[in-house]
């Protein structure tokens, strides 16, 4: 960044510097045809105005009269560089036609021509040449002027161009490191969250598998009539670790971006009775109440992928379950709001606090690390909120009125 600046820096002085040039002979050739169109009309020249004018313009006039030097140039001949001026001359002769010999002194009209030249030290100058019918002779003027810039000048374009360009390179370097800084932050946080996911499903498989090894070791020196009792055990905990295994796979799909939905026109109300009759036995056995509520009249058709939602509502109904104490309520409802259709999973548990009821959608977060015997990993409402916005809609949970939780789902109504 620093190297291109540097370039673009060099490139805009240049430019300048040119620019300014070209600036300075524009001005010299106005300020000597001024000069010369002033003579040509005076009858008598006046060495105190010539002096003048190269002073004011920071020229040198030289002025030749019928092939003699005019007074004023014999007077100030120190000044005048007599090479360079023959050089001058001589490139009007030859390259633009302004020949003392062939100049008629009968023409009533002056010429002049514009052009540069250089001494002998390199140093460049602008040219302005002229041929002047001056009664029944001619004059022969050159005007010289430095090409080069005033050193003042120079060195305030340069300075001003530098202090800009430091003032650029300090702006640009800050810049550069908010957003550097602002485009990493994510890349750190999912580099966190990864590393965090990997302990934490180290972790989690490393319980059952210890579980696993334990039930196994003391099988082996176990009665036949305990060894089913192991066994069981080691089936429980391997159901546990494959229920895991698949938990961070789907995540993982979602991750890639590879986790895709079949959706299709389906009946919110029907898929909920389904899943009422089907964790109905499920609340006896755990001592629960478990209700649904719907809409009088039936819910239009949501286009919606039918397993994916299901999913979605066992393992808020099975989080429910979980976290709400026996004869507690489990409530299921349906209905519409806005352009959104809505499911809500209601229970009269212990509920969430406040601080927590975004964190819980994290990846292995609990909100009570006491909990972590029932069979949860902290997976699953992740996995809920990641199938929700397949479907673009949102998964949010507040507090129930009479205490509790409720998760509810918003799918929008035109999602085909």
């Amino acid at each position: 960044m620093g190297l291109i600046l540097l370039i673009m820096t060099c490139l805009c002085l240049a430019f300048s510097e040119n620019s300014m040039r070209s600036r300075n002979e524009t001005v010299f050739r106005n300020n000597a045809s001024s000069i010369l169109s002033y003579i040509d009309n005076q009858r008598l020249l006046s060495h105190t105005w010539l002096s003048q004018m190269e002073h004011n313009y920071g020229i040198m006039i030289d002025i030749l009269d019928n092939g003699a030097p005019l007074l004023y140039s014999t007077l100030h001949a120190h000044d005048l560089n007599r090479e360079l001026l023959e050089t001058a001359r001589s490139t009007a002769v030859s390259e633009y036609g302004l020949d003392p010999e062939t100049f008629r002194s009968s023409s009533v009209l002056y010429r002049y021509e514009a052009f540069s030249v250089t001494d002998d030290s390199g140093k460049e100058y602008f040219v302005m040449a002229s041929l002047m019918p001056r009664g029944s002779g001619y004059f022969d003027i050159v005007i010289l002027c430095p090409a080069s810039l005033p050193a003042a000048q120079l060195w305030q374009q340069r300075l001003f161009f530098g202090a800009g360009s430091a003032v650029a390179w300090i702006i640009l370097t800050v810049l550069a490191w908010f957003f550097v800084a602002r485009m990493l932050r994510p890349i750190e946080n999912s580099r966190r969250r990864q590393v965090e996911f990997i302990a934490s499903a180290s972790h989690e498989l490393r319980s059952p598998l210890t579980v696993m090894l334990s039930a196994l070791s003391a099988a082996r020196t176990a009665s036949p009539d305990e060894q089913p009792r192991f066994f069981d055990s080691i089936e429980s905990e391997g159901q546990r670790m494959a229920r895991l295994i698949e938990d961070m796979l789907l995540l993982a799909s979602s991750d890639n971006k590879t986790w895709s939905i079949r959706p299709g026109m389906t009946e919110l109300d029907t898929l909920l009775l389904e899943t009422y009759e089907k964790y109905e036995p499920t609340a006896r056995e755990k001592k629960l109440h478990l209700q649904i509520h719907l809409p009088e009249d039936a819910l239009a058709p949501c286009f919606c992928d039918k397993e994916r939602i299901g999913q979605t509502l066992s393992i808020l109904i099975d989080n429910a379950f979980s976290y709400t104490p026996p004869g507690g309520t489990v409530c299921l409802s349906a209905g519409t709001a806005d352009k959104y259709f809505t499911i809500s999973v209601a229970d009269n548990g212990p509920g969430i606090p406040d601080d927590q009821k975004e964190k819980i959608f994290d990846r292995f977060y609990r909100a009570d690390d006491a909990r972590s015997n029932r069979g949860h990993f902290g997976l699953g409402l992740c996995i809920a909120k990641e199938i929700v916005l397949l479907h673009k809609g949102t998964l949010t949970v507040t507090d129930a009125p009479e205490g509790g939780a409720v998760f509810t789902i918003l799918l929008p109504q035109t999602g085909k």
